[in-house]
């Protein structure tokens, strides 16, 4: 994938799917999901409490995971504090290790704004 693509994906991912803005610290908030989704899956050696230390707990720790799921980073049985990583989650993962935050800020949607398709999560 190109570097562009690959910051396009990122921009996609951040700020359409998860629905996250640019105001505040949505820096600070690119870290959490990277961090949060490199303790997946959370149903091994009880990864899900790191996962509550990371988020407060409680409510939000239900709301983030939940923004989580619908964006379709991770997937889940029976319980959220048991999910795991989809294709997506693994690429978002990957990439976000590589890149800073700041280098997807203005790098604008894939496929000039329309739908990913699975390939885009390829390995």
């Amino acid at each position: 994938m190109r570097k562009q693509d690959r910051l396009e994906h990122l921009n996609q991912i951040f700020y359409v799917d998860l629905g996250l803005c640019g105001c505040g610290n949505p820096e600070d908030a690119y870290t959490l999901v990277r961090d949060l989704l490199a303790l997946h899956p959370l149903y091994e050696d009880q990864r899900w409490k790191q996962a509550e230390e990371l988020t407060g707990g409680g409510a939000v720790h239900h709301v983030v995971m939940s923004t989580l799921d619908t964006a379709d980073l991770i997937e889940h049985g029976s319980s959220i504090n048991g999910s795991w990583l989809t294709p997506k989650g693994a690429w978002f993962l990957n990439a976000a290790r590589d890149v800073p935050f700041d280098d997807i800020d203005e790098a604008g949607l894939p496929h000039d704004g329309g739908a990913c398709a699975e390939d885009c999560w390829a390995a």
